[in-house]
């Protein structure tokens, strides 16, 4: 992430992309740790959505029918349930309770739906504090350089050349610049994940309910 943006600053000026960074001094080294856990987060997210979403309505079709052609106990031989996506460990488990009475395995499929859910949210609050963190310790790095700035011209009376100033405020941006960057492309993916997520998870509800009311049916007919 921090690459992008500080690659167009370096260009112009044929310098080195470590070497700015470095100027930044320790809190650049501290957005370099946020965005490599960014990273990481992102990835594996978007590796949980991608399987979880599997052609879950002609699944659940396909449940349904076995259901009521074959009865219960004929539908923990479906091949797909045994995958570890959302729908399949949500039947596998209403089925664990299939016995019981409706009201119990409506509640059961609820807490599963849930716990589903919750897993696929899983590190997106660390997501997005670091999108909110990430400008915010860029900001500190540019005050605390400023800081620095002023006390160098203090310590010499203002005498200060002007090259030397300009160059202590560029360095002082150099963590605005890193702040922002991570900042940025972390909140659009974490918006993204976030939309996709709502998007499975109101499927994940619909299709447990087409379940539910297959299973209702057939405690009706028995």
């Amino acid at each position: 992430m921090l690459y992008t943006i500080l690659s167009a600053v370096s260009e112009p000026a044929q310098i080195n992309l470590f070497s700015i960074a470095a100027k930044g001094g320790f809190l650049m080294l501290v957005l370099l740790v946020i965005s490599i856990i960014a990273v990481a987060i992102i990835i594996d997210r978007m590796l949980l959505l991608k399987h979880s979403k599997n052609n879950d309505e002609e699944f659940v079709n396909k449940i349904n029918q076995k259901l009521k052609n074959s009865g219960a106990e004929s539908v923990l031989s479906v091949p797909e349930l045994q995958e570890n996506i959302p729908i399949a460990n949500v039947i596998r488990k209403a089925m664990q309770y299939y016995h019981g009475s409706w009201e119990e395995i409506r509640e059961i499929i609820e807490s599963a739906v849930k716990h589903e859910i919750h897993l696929l949210e899983k590190y997106l609050g660390t997501l997005a504090t670091f999108a909110a963190t990430a400008p915010l310790i860029g900001f500190l790095g540019t005050v605390t350089g400023m800081v620095k700035v002023f006390m160098k011209i203090g310590e010499t009376g203002g005498g200060v050349d002007i090259s030397l100033l300009a160059s202590g405020i560029w360095e002082a941006l150099v963590t605005t610049i890193g702040g922002l960057s991570v900042g940025i492309i972390t909140i659009l993916f974490y918006n993204y994940l976030v939309g996709k997520i709502e998007n499975l998870a109101q499927e994940l509800e619909d299709e447990t309910n087409d379940f539910l009311f297959a299973i209702r049916r057939m405690k009706d007919e028995d």
